[in-house]
């Protein structure tokens, strides 16, 4: 029942919203999926030297994160040129959420200039409406314009500004492993620079 009447909303908002109502759902689909990507690449997939799960416990300093830093001591005890490994190590970890981030705060910020579009288009609508002198109730084109001009508008918003907070909150995390990763780069540094 309850998706039924969810349905014929969708169709409703479909037929009134016209064209470009149909352009903000696909980007809402292309949002969803690239915040999908953004936050799978979050867990460090591609991390070298110790597991994924273990560069985040060591990076969120959560328990047992002192054996998981000594074991990587370990590891790159042997290096000879610490400081590059360290750079390599920290763009594989962080390169493609960087990347990504760009990606999804722009289309992030086109659905509200895109449900924009949509108000202007639902504007020609109303005025063309208000400029047909027949005997016909030009009401009816001007309540359509009208409506596809808020519509567009509100899905714009709806699908943009959830987006751009979940993006912001992605980024902070990002930006949080970032620079405790760089810590880790410095105490790794002074520690075989007094070996």
């Amino acid at each position: 029942m309850l998706i039924k009447e969810l349905l014929t909303e969708l169709q409703i908002l479909a037929v009134d919203g016209g064209g470009v109502f149909f352009a903000l759902i696909a980007l809402a689909f292309g949002i969803s999926f690239s915040l999908v990507s953004l936050w799978q690449s979050m867990s460090l997939p591609d991390a070298p030297l110790i597991s994924p799960n273990e560069w985040i416990k060591l990076l969120r300093h959560q328990q047992g994160s002192e054996g998981i830093q000594k074991r990587l001591h370990k590891k790159l005890e042997s290096c000879e040129d610490l400081p590059r490994r360290l750079q390599e190590t920290q763009q594989r970890l962080f390169s493609i959420p960087e990347r990504r981030f760009a990606f999804v705060f722009i289309i992030s910020g086109a659905a509200p200039l895109i449900g924009l579009l949509g108000t202007v288009s639902g504007m020609f609508t109303t005025f063309r409406g208000m400029s047909i002198a027949s005997a016909n109730t030009p009401i009816d084109t001007i309540s359509q314009g009208i409506s596809e001009a808020l519509i567009t508008t509100q899905t714009g918003l709806i699908i943009g500004i959830p987006a751009f907070i979940v993006c912001a909150l992605l980024k902070g995390r990002h930006d949080s492993l970032t620079m405790s990763f760089q810590r880790l780069s410095s105490q790794l540094l002074q520690r075989t620079a007094k070996l």
